[in-house]
């Protein structure tokens, strides 16, 4: 039951996330993000989740937005605050970080679906 509710909560996060995307940017970006989301998965389970959210830091631009996502998710949810981001995972002990990875990657779940279903073209369509 809990877990639906929590399942529940990332879904309604993520569309709303998506929505504002759709609603409030360019078509570039739109597809920039599309593409970039579909892809964090694999940076994160290939390199880590400490080394995905440096790199979306440093990306900026689409990457950024992502990067926003998921820190106002994480804070939203009481995971921490007032610190950044990349700071919060980098002190995080490993029991605490696969916690957190599998949160980001349970989020980005739903932003992938969201923004595939929503969001039209792809980023190599630009």
């Amino acid at each position: 039951m809990l877990q639906a509710i929590i399942e529940n909560g990332r879904a309604d996060y993520a569309l709303n996330a998506v929505k504002i995307i759709v609603n409030d940017k360019d078509d570039k970006t739109k597809k920039e993000y599309k593409s970039y989301v579909k892809k964090l998965p694999a940076l994160v389970l290939s390199n880590g989740l400490a080394v995905a959210v440096a790199f979306m830091a440093e990306k900026g631009g689409s990457y950024m937005l992502i990067h926003d996502n998921v820190n106002d998710w994480l804070i939203k949810n009481a995971f921490y605050t007032d610190i950044k981001l990349c700071e919060y995972v980098s002190s995080l002990d490993s029991v605490n970080y696969r916690v957190v990875t599998n949160e980001v990657l349970a989020l980005t779940k739903w932003l992938k679906m969201f923004a595939g279903g929503l969001i039209e073209g792809e980023a190599e369509d630009i």
